[in-house]
C-alpha cells in the first residue's frame, strides 16, 4: 500500500475515531444534562409542595378554616382521608402537590415514615437508609443515581412544625385530654424540628436514554458526510503537498545516501590507520619516558654521591687543616725542647768545670796536707774523699753531657722530620681544599644535570599524555567512522524502504548522479562495515591517562445537595 493511501486511511480512521468518541461524549454529557435537569425538576416539585405546606400551615396558624365544622364532616362521613379535614393537614397537601406533579412526569412518589400511622408509608430497607442519613441533618437532600435500575432518587426530609404538634405532640396537650388528637389517633410526644418522614421521588431515565440517542443519530447524520469529505479532501491534498515532494526529496536522499557511505568507508580507513600510528608512536614515546625515567634515577643517585663525596672531602679537608696545626705546634714544642737541651748543656758544662776545679783543689788539699804530715793525715784523707767525688762528679757530667748531645741530635732530627711532616701534612690540605672545590663543583653540575633531566622527564610525561590522548581519541574517531559506516549502510536501506513506503510495491526512483563516488549499482551488495572494536591498549606511563483507576461497581452514585 503506497504512503498516501495509508495516509488516508489513517485520517479515515482518526475521524472515525473521534467522532465516536465525540458522540459518546455527547451520549454522556446530553444524559448528565437529562440527570441534572430531572433532580432539578424533582427538586422543584418538592420545593413547591414544601411551600404549600407552609402555607396551608399558616391558614391553620391564621384560624382560615373552620376546625369544628370540618371535625363535625369527618365524623359524619367516617372517613378521614376523603374528608376535608384530612386535606388541611399542610403535609398532605404538601404531597398531593407532588403527586399531581409525579403523575404529570411518570415519577413515583413515596412519604416513608418511621411508626408511620398509615402502613403503606412504612420505609423499605432503602427508604430505611435514606431516612437515617436525613435523620442526622449531615445533607439537606439525598440524591443518588441508581445505574443498575436506570433511574434516579431524589429525598428531602420532612421537618415537624409548631401546627404538627397539634397530633403528633406531648399526649398532655391532647384536646380531648385522653393523649388523643382530634380524630382519636395516640399523640407521639413529637418535637418541633425533628425529622419523621421523607418526600421521596424515584424517576426513570428511559426519557433521557432515548433524546441522548436521538442527538447521537442527528449528529451522526451530519457528521458522516462531513467526514467523508475532509477524507477525500486529505487525500488530495497528501498527494499534492506530501506525497510528490516526499519522492523528490527521497531520491536526492538516496543518492546522498550512497556518497556518504563511500566517503564513511574512506573516513573509517584513514581513521584506522591513524589510531594504529598514534598507538605505535604512543608505545615508542612510553619506552623513552622509561628509559629518561632510568637516567632521571641514576643522575639523582650520581647527584646524592657527588654530595656525599662532599661532605666527606669537606671533612678530610678540616682533619688535614687540624693535623697540619698540630704538626706545626709539636715543630714548636720540638724546638723548645730543642733550646732547652741547650740549656742543660751548658749547666752540664757548667758541673764539670766545677768538678775540675774540684779535682785540682782535692790534688793541692792533698800536696798539702802531705806537707803537713801526720797534723794533715786527716785533712789528706778529706781531700782524697773530695777528689774522688770530684772524679765521679765529672764522670757523671761527661755521661750526661753525652746523652745529652745524643738528645739533641735526635732532637734535630725531629725537628727536621715535623718539618718534612708539616710541609707534607700543608701539601696535602691544599690538595684536599682543591679536591673539595673540584667536589663541589661536580655536585653542583649533577644536581643542575639532575634537574634538567626531571624537567625533560616532566616533559616527556606531558607528550606522553598527550600522545595518550591522541591515540585514544583516534581509536575513538576510528570506531565513530566504522559506526557512521555502519549507519550509512543502515541509512541507505532505511531509503530503500522509505522507498517501498512511499511508490507502493517495490517501486525505486532512480537516483540522480553525485559529485562523488557514484552509487552501487543495481543488485550490487553494500559493503557493511566492520563491527565496532575495541581500541588496543596502550600501556601507561608516568600516571599517564588514554583519553548515560480503582473504581466502585458503578450502579449506584450517591451525591448529596448542600443547597
Amino acid at each position: 500500500m503506497k504512503l498516501g493511501n495509508k495516509i488516508v486511511g489513517i485520517v479515515l480512521v482518526s475521524i472515525a475515531v473521534s467522532v465516536a468518541a465525540g458522540l459518546v461524549v455527547q451520549h454522556r454529557v446530553i444524559r448528565d444534562q437529562g440527570i441534572q435537569l430531572t433532580r432539578e425538576t424533582m427538586r422543584a416539585a418538592i420545593v413547591e409542595a414544601e411551600n404549600v405546606r407552609g402555607t396551608i400551615s399558616a391558614l391553620n396558624s391564621s384560624g382560615a378554616f373552620d376546625m369544628p365544622k370540618l371535625l363535625e364532616e369527618y365524623k359524619r362521613s367516617g372517613d378521614l382521608r376523603k374528608s376535608t379535614l384530612y386535606k388541611t393537614v399542610p403535609v398532605v397537601a404538601a404531597w398531593d402537590a407532588i403527586q399531581k406533579v409525579a403523575d404529570d412526569n411518570h415519577w413515583t412518589f413515596r412519604v416513608p415514615k418511621n411508626n408511620a400511622r398509615n402502613d403503606k408509608n412504612t420505609p423499605t430497607a432503602d427508604e430505611a437508609a435514606i431516612l437515617e442519613i436525613l435523620e442526622r441533618g449531615d445533607v439537606p437532600e439525598y440524591f443518588r443515581v441508581d445505574q443498575a435500575a436506570n433511574k434516579i432518587i431524589l429525598a428531602r426530609p420532612i421537618k415537624l412544625t409548631a401546627d404538627c404538634l397539634t397530633c403528633h405532640g406531648d399526649p398532655k396537650n391532647s384536646p380531648t385530654g385522653d393523649g388523643l388528637d382530634m380524630v382519636g389517633l395516640k399523640m407521639e410526644n413529637w418535637k418541633a424540628g425533628e425529622v419523621h418522614g421523607a418526600f421521596v421521588l424515584h424517576a426513570t431515565l428511559d426519557n433521557v436514554d432515548a433524546v441522548a440517542r436521538a442527538g447521537m443519530i442527528k449528529t451522526s447524520l451530519w457528521v458522516l458526510p462531513v467526514a467523508l469529505l475532509v477524507g477525500l479532501g486529505a487525500l488530495w491534498f497528501s498527494r499534492k503537498t506530501i506525497i510528490r515532494p516526499l519522492e523528490a526529496s527521497i531520491t536526492v536522499i538516496d543518492a546522498a545516501s550512497a556518497q556518504e557511505e563511500s566517503s564513511a568507508r574512506e573516513i573509517a580507513t584513514a581513521s584506522q590507520r591513524l589510531a594504529e600510528g598514534a598507538s605505535e608512536q604512543a608505545a615508542s614515546l612510553e619506552e623513552t619516558s622509561a628509559s629518561l625515567e632510568e637516567i632521571s634515577s641514576m643522575t639523582k643517585r650520581n647527584a646524592e654521591h657527588a654530595g656525599n663525596a662532599e661532605g666527606i672531602a669537606a671533612q678530610t679537608r678540616s682533619a688535614a687543616d687540624t693535623g697540619t696545626a698540630d704538626m706545626e705546634e709539636m715543630v714548636r714544642a720540638m724546638g723548645e725542647i730543642k733550646a732547652a737541651s741547650d740549656n742543660i748543656s751548658k749547666i752540664i758544662k757548667t758541673i764539670d768545670e766545677i768538678a775540675f776545679q774540684t779535682n785540682i783543689l782535692a790534688l793541692n788539699a792533698a800536696v798539702e796536707a802531705a806537707r803537713a804530715g801526720e797534723a794533715g793525715a786527716g785533712f789528706a784523707v778529706v781531700a782524697d774523699e773530695v777528689r774522688s767525688l770530684a772524679q765521679r762528679s765529672a764522670l757523671a757530667a761527661r755521661e750526661t753531657a753525652d746523652r745529652i748531645t745524643d738528645s739533641i741530635q735526635k732532637s734535630e732530627h725531629g725537628v727536621q722530620v715535623s718539618n718534612k711532616v708539616s710541609s707534607s701534612l700543608a701539601d696535602i690540605a691544599d690538595k684536599a681544599r682543591r679536591m673539595n672545590e673540584l667536589v663541589r663543583e661536580i655536585a653542583a653540575g649533577s644536581n643542575e644535570q639532575s634537574q634538567g633531566i626531571a624537567q625533560v622527564n616532566t616533559a616527556v610525561s606531558q607528550l606522553d599524555a598527550v600522545t595518550q590522548s591522541n591515540a585514544a581519541a583516534a581509536e575513538e574517531s576510528a570506531s565513530a567512522s566504522e559506526e557512521l559506516s555502519a549507519q550509512s549502510v543502515e541509512l541507505k536501506a532505511a531509503v530503500e524502504q522509505l522507498v517501498k513506503i512511499v511508490s507502493g510495491a517495490g517501486k525505486r526512483p532512480a537516483p540522480a548522479p553525485a559529485s562523488g563516488s557514484p552509487p552501487p549499482a543495481a543488485g550490487q551488495a553494500h559493503p557493511v562495515a566492520k563491527a565496532k572494536s575495541s581500541p588496543p591498549v596502550v600501556a601507561k606511563a608516568h600516571g599517564s591517562k588514554p583519553a548515560g483507576k480503582s473504581g466502585a461497581s458503578g450502579n449506584d452514585t450517591l451525591s448529596f445537595r448542600d443547597s
